[in-house]
């Protein structure tokens, strides 16, 4: 895989975290892998913790240079490797590949995949990407997580680390060309593989449970959720939580 520059680690506390010491110490190069057996204190949305069991899954991150492109919208980035990851899913005949908003991976109602994307900026243009990934491959058991799953644990078959990895590495380079693509362009293809887009759903927001419907993202990428009277309402991240 000539584009890609892979390497590999035995662990470390978060792949995202080694990155961009190695950006701000002026070591990275576009298309840079770091790719870790063990990831300690791996990192999600909201500083939650993302737990992967050693040398079953995957956790990597993927450094993008994006001078070449003039992105001014973040969550544009947020969409095409959400879309990457599904599509290397998909190639394995996973079925079932949803994106939760804004951008987990789920099959059958499960989680597979999470996602880090740190962006830098210069001016007001998005510069480079730091992507964090980490997919659950072969992992068969999940304490205390009930809604988390593998690779192994919905095709009931085993993967080859290397083989998923440079799958996903593939689609990413691939996915990320569609930035050539108008913003509109690229927010309808990842309504079309939204998690719960047009069913009803039970959301928490102000901790107030309540029935909404997904009808897609804004250009920023908030969530449009229609609720009483047809009515369209948005919400960031930090202000509601899809349940069911």
């Amino acid at each position: 895989m000539p584009y890609f520059k892979i390497i590999k680690i035995d662990a470390t506390d978060s792949t995202n975290v080694l990155m961009r010491q190695r950006y701000l110490s002026n070591l990275c190069e576009d298309g840079e892998v770091l790719s870790a057996t063990s990831q300690i204190k791996g990192r999600g949305q909201h500083n939650s913790v993302w737990k992967s069991e050693t040398g079953k899954n995957l956790t990597f991150s993927v450094y993008r240079d994006f001078k070449n492109f003039s992105i001014k919208n973040p969550f544009l980035i947020s969409c095409l490797v959400s879309l990457s990851v599904k599509t290397a899913l998909e190639s394995f005949s996973l079925k079932k590949i949803k994106v939760k908003w804004p951008n987990d991976i789920m099959s059958h109602d499960k989680k597979l995949c999470g996602l880090l994307i740190e962006n830098i900026f210069k001016g007001s243009h998005l510069s480079s990407s730091i992507i964090g990934i980490g997919l659950n491959v072969n992992q068969k058991v999940f304490k205390d997580l009930p809604n988390a799953s593998s690779m192994y644990g919905i095709s009931g078959q085993s993967f080859d680390l290397d083989e998923v990895l440079n799958s996903c590495l593939v689609t990413l380079n691939s996915t990320l060309q569609l930035l050539e693509k108008s913003d509109k362009e690229i927010i309808k293809l990842y309504e079309k593989s939204l998690y719960r887009m047009n069913k009803p759903s039970t959301f928490k927001a102000n901790g107030i449970l309540f029935t909404g419907v997904i009808k897609g993202v804004n250009r920023e990428g908030l969530l449009k959720v229609q609720v009483e009277d047809e009515k369209i309402v948005l919400y960031n991240l930090k202000s509601i939580k899809l349940l069911n």
